[in-house]
């Protein structure tokens, strides 16, 4: 007989979020069982559900650090008790936030839960006094910093190691499930906010046409920085510099030589410093 391993002692917020799912998961989803601390082969899941269609559902959620080799063997482990897994991280714990955030350091978990739930991690931020926002996804784009060659001339170069933290909403708890890398997964029903981003962008450009004849009345500006002056003004706020960026550069409506032209329209219009 295999006993379950045994969990370490859980914080007041991992307790509090394990509750928040338990309580909730039910009004969004048809669920025939549903457990906390639900032994499941050699472990033991924050909230085990079982979904009218049959599929089994395992909502891991991690208030602390951990590696990314720990986070591959549970869900291995997990999948090999036919059960799909959905990783849901306490924001509060990394600073991350429901709010966009540039320059910063994504964690080895998150690197690969972004590959694992394809362009997204999903956070809830929840601290002693209570929760501070519902779950949210949020997306990882290239972020650019600023560089100077030995010559003093400034350029701006896509990080190694930092991000943009975009995240977005969920329109509810309802659950489906997918394969991806070989991984039986469960997630929600969000848009990925990359995807998001890129058709808006698209469909303006497919668009363009209609309002440029009033848009060439405006002087001193080329026609391309007419055009980034709209969209940026547009959806500055909910995307952020780095994923239009990224979209526009995609699109080759951009060059990285535009980068410092769109920063400079960014922090006028959002009245980031």
């Amino acid at each position: 007989m295999i006993i379950p391993k045994k969990k370490e002692a859980e914080s007041f917020e991992h307790l509090r979020i394990k509750e928040h799912f338990y309580s909730f998961l039910p009004f969004d989803n048809k669920i025939d069982i549903i457990k906390k601390e639900y032994p499941i082969g050699n472990r033991i899941a924050d909230v085990y559900c079982k979904l009218s269609n049959g599929r089994k559902i395992v909502v891991e959620i991690q208030h602390s650090m951990i590696l990314v080799k720990d986070l591959i063997q549970r869900t291995k482990e997990y999948n090999e008790n036919n059960c799909f897994v959905l990783w849901v991280f306490n924001g509060s714990s990394f600073e991350r936030y429901p709010k966009i955030d540039d320059n910063v350091r994504i964690l080895g978990f998150e690197k690969w839960c972004h590959l694992l739930y394809r362009g997204r991690v999903y956070y809830i931020n929840m601290t002693k006094s209570g929760i501070h926002s519902p779950v949210y996804p949020a997306h990882f784009a290239n972020y650019y910093e600023l560089k100077y060659a030995k010559s003093g001339f400034q350029f701006y170069h896509r990080a190694l190691s930092k991000k943009s933290f975009i995240p977005t909403f969920i329109p509810s708890l309802k659950i489906k499930t997918f394969k991806n890398m070989g991984f039986n997964l469960a997630c929600f029903y969000d848009d990925n906010v990359r995807k998001s981003c890129l058709g808006e962008i698209t469909q303006f450009l497919e668009n363009y046409s209609i309002i440029e004849p009033e848009v060439k009345k405006i002087k001193k500006m080329s026609r391309n920085q007419k055009l980034l002056y709209l969209i940026i003004g547009i959806y500055g706020d909910k995307y952020g510099l780095n994923l239009l960026f990224n979209i526009l550069n995609y699109l080759k409506v951009v060059s990285k030589k535009d980068y410092r032209y769109m920063s400079v329209i960014y922090r006028h219009l959002t009245k980031k410093e």
